[in-house]
């Protein structure tokens, strides 16, 4: 049975893609950070912070064989109501996105790396990480560029081990958080703003994140699944 981690599993995207790769017949470790992850048939639902490396380390270690890495954690994109320094709010973004991604990475790598058939490692970026990013959003667009640069030089450390590294990178998507955040008015302003005129559905992300996996000459690649929110960059 093939095996898949997953961090930020306990909602959103992170869960759908929990359940799609449980449909798929992989063991799933469901990651989660202030709660545990939910799961939707054979796997374990772990607490991991993704930001602490000995946390990491542990976590892969315990781990006998790994097939795939979805880093999917992440801090909120915009700035919260509650009160919040410049200084914590930039460091909790990369923290999370930039400095987990890059200690899961790691250390998925070498592990990967002794595999007979290598593995696949999956970063979840986003457009934020390409186009200039409104005021409250500049930290977690800045995470997200990195991620982009990571995933590119991981590829290329990867490659002789047959580690496949891609980023994928969403617009915006339609989970539960989003479609009760946000007025019927805003929905169709964002739709407005995008050329198919629509949010993507979180089916649709994680039908893209599987070809990732599925694609095994791909290596180094940053998909683009916004709708044609990227066209004019």
């Amino acid at each position: 049975m093939k095996t898949v981690l997953i961090t930020g599993a306990s909602q959103g995207l992170g869960k759908a893609l929990s359940e799609s790769f449980s449909e798929r017949g992989y063991f799933v470790y469901a990651c989660g950070f202030s709660k545990e992850a939910p799961l939707f048939g054979e796997g374990k639902s772990l607490r991991l912070d993704v930001s602490d490396e000995t946390a990491v380390r542990e976590t892969l270690n315990s781990i006998d064989r790994l097939d795939v890495l979805i880093n999917n954690a992440r801090f909120t994109p915009t700035k919260p109501v509650e009160p919040i320094s410049e200084s914590e709010w930039w460091d909790r973004n990369l923290d999370i996105s930039l400095k987990g991604t890059y200690l899961c990475c790691v250390a998925a790598l070498e592990k990967m790396k002794h595999q007979e058939n290598g593995g696949c490692i999956i970063n979840v970026s986003s457009i934020r990480g390409i186009i200039p990013n409104d005021w409250d959003r500049i930290p977690y667009g800045a995470a997200k560029a990195g991620q982009i640069s990571l995933t590119r030089s991981f590829a290329l450390a990867g490659g002789a081990f047959n580690v496949r590294v891609n980023a994928f990178l969403p617009g915006a998507i339609g989970t539960e958080n989003l479609l009760t955040r946000i007025s019927p008015e805003r929905h169709a302003e964002i739709c407005q703003q995008i050329p198919l005129h629509r949010i993507g559905t979180i089916e649709e992300m994680c039908h893209a994140i599987h070809f990732l996996v599925e694609n095994r000459y791909m290596t180094g690649a940053c998909l683009n699944c916004s709708g044609g929110l990227l066209l004019d960059y």
